[in-house]
């Protein structure tokens, strides 16, 4: 009779398939962990049900762009979150700009992101416009002395574009990029995140 494999097991059986060709081809020695792009540098030692309390006072004042078929611009709660004051919202479409402007509770809008971006009292935006637009609109917000994060993609089928955008993240050093993961923050995930430390799915 076969012997009972729990979940633990079968990924970690998984996991060590996946890392021998690392281990053992000459890409890395097996006294060595295989350098895996962006978990390197990874905290691990933290307590993820720790209350999260905010390390300043200070608000920093985000614009928000793009209200379309995904509606990401209002679904990252920028609205909510103690540090950040929704200074201004824009939409192509005045309808959605308006809606946005609802959700988000701010008073000020603007009719494109070319407009936005020479307001000087707006640090930060968030580019939720359609992905073929994402590397252009990231390097007008770079190129007027802003940070930026946007949603995926980087850039949409065009790996020019995304070279554009790379070379001008190089050139603004000064300033903050990123990329918004978006199905990580969606209601399903972080319920089954949250299902998964408390042990309901079982071992």
């Amino acid at each position: 009779m076969a012997s009972k494999i729990n979940r633990r097991k079968f990924l970690g059986a998984s996991a060590a398939s996946a890392l021998a060709p690392y281990l053992f081809n000459g890409v890395g020695r097996a006294d060595e962990s295989p350098k895996i792009a962006g978990f390197d540098l990874t905290n691990t030692d933290y307590d993820p049900l720790q209350e999260w309390r905010p390390y300043t006072d200070r608000k920093l004042r985000v614009g928000l762009v793009g209200y379309g078929v995904c509606q990401f611009a209002a679904a990252f709660y920028f609205q909510d979150h103690p540090n950040v004051e929704v200074a201004a919202v824009s939409d192509l479409f005045p309808d959605r700009c308006a809606e946005l402007a609802r959700v988000t509770r701010c008073e000020k809008t603007y009719p494109s992101l070319e407009e936005m971006v020479k307001d000087d009292t707006i640090e930060a935006i968030f580019v939720a416009t359609d992905a073929p637009s994402h590397p252009r609109h990231c390097r007008l917000v770079l190129e007027h002395g802003k940070h930026v994060c946007h949603a995926v993609p980087a850039h949409y089928g065009q790996p020019e574009e995304g070279e554009k955008l790379l070379e001008c993240v190089k050139k603004n050093k000064g300033l903050k990029y990123a990329m918004f993961e978006t199905s990580a923050f969606t209601t399903t995930f972080t319920r089954w995140k949250r299902s998964t430390r408390r042990a309901v799915l079982g071992n």
